[in-house]
Order: C-alpha cells, then sequence, then structure tokens
C-alpha cells in the first residue's frame, strides 16, 4: 500500500465515528427539544401571552393594591373597589388619547356592556377600564372617554391610576407589556382580564372575545 492509500484510509470516516457523532447530534436535539418544552410550559404555549393565559387559568394570580383616580376626581384603593358590591369585573387597559387598539376595546366594551344590560347581569357583572398613562388621564380626560363610549355608570367605570408610579407595577401585575410609539402614544397589547372581588386574576381571554369573557366572568361569581 502506498502513502497516498494509507493516508486516504486514515482520513476516511469509519462506521463507529459516524454513529458517535449521530448519537451526539440526536442528544443535542433532544436536549434542545426539552428545554423548548419547559419552557413554553410542557409544550401547552409558544408565546409569552400564551403562558401569561395558561399560567392565570391554572393558578389565580392575586393582585396587589392600587390607589385610582376616578372620573368625579375622587381616589380609591383597587382592592376595595372590587369588595365594595362583591361583583367580578372584567378589566382592560387603556389611555385615552389613543385612538387604535384602544377605540377597539372601547367598541368591545360598549357591546358588552349592552349584554350585561340586556340580560340583567350588571348585579354580578361589570366592566373596568384603566389607563396606564396617569401622566395625560386626569379626571376630564376620563369624563370625556366615559361621555365618547357612552359608559353607564351601573355598568362600566373607567378609571385612572392616581400616582404614576404605581404604572409599572400595575402592568407587571397583570403581565401587560406598554412601549412608546410614534407621536408621544403606546403599543400595548390588549385582552380582557377577569378578576374576581378578591382581586384574583381568574381568566384572560381575548379582547373580541365577549361571550368567553362573560361565561368566565359568572362562572368566577359562582
Amino acid at each position: 500500500m502506498d502513502r497516498n492509500s494509507s493516508r486516504h484510509s486514515e482520513s476516511a470516516a469509519r462506521p463507529e465515528d459516524l454513529l458517535k457523532t449521530f448519537g451526539a447530534s440526536v442528544f443535542v436535539l433532544l436536549v434542545g427539544l426539552g428545554v423548548i418544552f419547559d419552557a413554553t410550559d410542557r409544550g401547552s404555549g409558544f408565546t409569552t401571552e400564551a403562558l401569561r393565559r395558561t399560567e392565570v387559568a391554572r393558578e389565580p394570580r392575586q393582585i396587589p393594591n392600587f390607589l385610582l383616580l376616578d372620573l368625579d376626581g375622587k381616589k380609591d384603593s383597587l382592592r376595595r373597589r372590587l369588595a365594595a358590591d362583591n361583583r367580578v369585573r372584567i378589566i382592560d387597559f387603556i389611555y385615552m388619547r389613543c385612538r387604535s387598539v384602544c377605540s377597539s376595546l372601547g367598541s368591545v366594551y360598549q357591546q358588552l356592556q349592552q349584554r350585561i344590560l340586556e340580560r340583567g347581569l350588571q348585579g354580578q357583572v361589570s366592566l373596568l377600564s384603566i389607563s396606564f398613562d396617569p401622566a395625560h388621564d386626569d379626571a376630564a380626560a376620563l369624563q370625556d372617554y366615559a361621555a365618547r363610549m357612552r359608559l353607564s355608570p351601573a355598568v362600566w367605570e373607567a378609571v385612572s391610576l392616581a400616582s404614576a408610579s404605581d404604572r409599572q407595577r400595575l402592568l407587571d401585575s397583570f403581565g401587560i407589556m406598554v412601549v412608546p410609539a410614534p407621536m408621544g402614544g403606546f403599543e400595548h397589547n390588549a385582552a380582557l382580564h377577569i378578576v374576581d372581588a378578591r382581586a384574583r386574576l381568574v381568566r384572560i381571554t381575548d379582547y373580541d372575545a365577549l361571550d368567553q369573557a362573560l361565561d368566565a366572568a359568572l362562572a368566577a361569581k359562582r
């Protein structure tokens, strides 16, 4: 055998080496899949939003207390407001200058308000819109929003945070993501949050899933 043939034999991959390489690749793939499986809550959610909803549905989340400002300029705590009449709240998060997703949420809440009134459920379920932009959304802005959206006070309330220092804590407690947008606005995720009288976030639904949100609120009331 000449030297060239010898070098060729040495450089050629042996079957056992190929098998080892294949085995190592499979191991790395399985480890990677395991990490993804664990990170996505055993495969049940592949986005932060899906995971947020799955976790809340499995284990209700206690909401911290916050001081709120209403359209009359009065301040009240979130927990006291929730416990006052023992109703379940369907909560959304908006800011009054918004003309995009917040307008869609406003339309959804108008429809929910109508359904609650038609079914006589205002003693069990109510709507609460919370502004995360206290720097701009004072009592006057809340009054303007209430008039524009035709809020029925027995069913739907609009409030703002009384203190801007609570803003991030509020967003974090509900899992709301807000980022600055052009022209001084915000981009944020939109959903309907079902909160019981004990200040527990028990379900999160799509913002246009009216029947699902209402059913979840009634279930939480029971």
